[in-house]
């Protein structure tokens, strides 16, 4: 590749890769809900696990694992850090292999704190995005969660 080529196309790289555009986005986006929820001592990812937990009363870490699209080692740190502040607990199940676990009384409780403030980030990032950009996210989520499970 020539310098003058080789170096036009770093340029289209840092300009336009798809990749970083997302996790400048994810970054900016997630910071407008974390800031939020710092006062609880709580993180996105600890407030989206707490409300489909609620929603399904009983949820399962495979589960998790696929509604989000993450891998089992970055849930289970979360889950670590909720369980020690007492926000969830396993849930008895007769099926010991995969343990599912459930809301403690601490876990809706913060839950409950968090709605406010997920209200307030949730306007925010609204307002950042406009009401165009957060349906253009909406098709987007849906897409890549068909295709994911497509595969």
């Amino acid at each position: 590749m020539r310098a003058k080529s080789k170096a036009a196309a770093i340029e289209v790289m840092a300009r336009e890769c798809v990749a970083n555009q997302v996790r400048m986005l994810n970054r900016v986006v997630t910071g407008i809900y974390e800031d939020e929820f710092r006062p609880l001592r709580l993180t996105v990812s600890q407030m989206v696990i707490l409300a489909l937990t609620a929603k399904q009363t009983q949820v399962r870490a495979a589960q998790l694992c696929r509604w989000l699209q993450i891998d089992a080692s970055t849930l289970s740190r979360n889950i670590d850090r909720m369980r020690a502040n007492g926000w969830i607990e396993q849930a008895p199940s007769e099926d010991q292999r995969s343990r599912p676990f459930q809301l403690t009384a601490a876990g809706a409780k913060i839950l409950d704190a968090a709605l406010l403030a997920w209200e307030r980030a949730q306007a925010k990032a609204v307002r950042l995005l406009g009401s165009e950009g957060v349906a253009l996210l909406k098709t987007l989520t849906r897409k890549v969660r068909g295709s994911r499970s497509a595969n």
